[in-house]
């Protein structure tokens, strides 16, 4: 689905959706609709996704069809209608028969509910489908795969959710680790435990830190669990430390994620603190960077400047059509005269 994924990225929601719909398997086509609603906030796409519900066949693909369907309206904050075909889910799920099936569809259905903000019925699924896999009958080989998906699922759901009901999440990971006797996990699990916990007591100056000390893959992590005003930032931060280190792909993956958080609103995020990050990129050449940052601002002064600032940095380049382009979208008129003139005068010491 590399067309579904390179639509979705450039916010070519119809035609992502159109690629969903090749899909044949109508449990597949389901998630990737949803996947289209939970990053366009569209209402129109519903229709056609509840159409799509009425092929679905088997208890088992039924119920965690209807909780992919329930985060569907949460996404689009229609929390009503959310709740009633996650009700359905889970009449789906009482009558399947087989425990090892319901263990696995408690996992799905956790995740889809963490994924709508659910976090408390998420744990409780999770705690459900963990008791049910002690408690049950099936092959053992059996019970410990699906007891390894179940613990790696209730991490990443532990990553969703920034505020301090992740620890109880890591700590049921742990449980799980500890169930199949997998002690290295359980311990990496306690050190999640230990640096979660510091950043909800210290912030975004816990991730800083652990920046300055080279671990930037932990305060990636990290940042996950700082208030949504806040992660933004210190994630735009984190990819800026990522090139000034020469951690060129990872810092252009960060980056291109947080951007996309803050295009499709899942993040906010202050105009003075997003300007002043654009600064800090245009400052070690990124100005690519600095422009698709500019492209987030609403005020039209600081637009003007940052842009301003950015064709003065290609014309010093001698890049002069560049510079120019740039110059001519400026808002901010007597911003925009200055620019040209200073983009002129550069041109002229460069052909003297």
């Amino acid at each position: 689905m590399g067309r579904f994924e390179e639509f979705l990225r450039l916010g070519n929601y119809r035609g992502a959706f159109a690629e969903a719909l090749k899909e044949r398997d109508p449990l597949k086509r389901i998630a990737l609709t949803v996947e289209v609603i939970s990053r366009s906030y569209r209402e129109d796409f519903i229709p056609p996704l509840l159409e799509m519900l009425r092929e679905v066949k088997g208890l088992k693909e039924k119920a965690v069809a209807e909780s992919y369907v329930g985060m569907a309206f949460y996404a689009l904050e229609l929390e009503k209608e959310g709740e009633e075909h996650f009700g359905r889910a889970f009449e789906y799920l009482e009558r399947i028969s087989s425990p090892m099936v319901r263990a696995g569809v408690l996992r799905v259905i956790g995740n889809t509910l963490v994924l709508s903000g659910r976090y408390s019925d998420g744990l409780r699924a999770f705690e459900r489908a963990f008791d049910i896999l002690q408690s049950g009958r099936a092959l053992y080989s059996e019970v410990v795969s699906e007891m390894v998906r179940l613990a790696r699922d209730i991490e990443h759901s532990a990553e969703e959710i920034p505020n301090e009901k992740a620890i109880d999440f890591y700590r049921l990971a742990r449980g799980v680790y500890e169930a199949l006797g997998f002690k290295l996990q359980a311990k990496e699990i306690d050190n999640k435990i230990e640096l979660a916990s510091e950043v909800f007591r210290r912030g975004s100056l816990a991730v800083t830190e652990l920046l300055e000390r080279g671990e930037a893959a932990t305060a990636l992590q990290m940042a996950r669990f700082l208030p949504p005003v806040d992660r933004a930032i210190t994630m735009l931060n984190v990819s800026y430390w990522l090139f000034i280190h020469d951690m060129n792909d990872l810092a252009r993956t960060v980056f291109e994620d947080t951007t996309e958080m803050l295009l499709v609103g899942k993040f906010p995020a202050g105009e003075r603190e997003l300007e002043a990050v654009a600064y800090k990129f245009l400052r070690i050449g990124k100005a690519k960077e600095a422009l698709i940052l500019a492209g987030l601002l609403r005020d039209e002064r600081r637009v003007s400047e940052l842009l301003g600032e950015i064709a003065i940095f290609h014309a010093r380049r001698g890049n002069v059509d560049e510079a120019m382009t740039l110059a001519n979208r400026i808002g901010d008129i007597l911003i925009k005269d200055k620019v040209i003139k200073a983009i002129k005068e550069i041109r002229g010491m460069q052909e003297k």
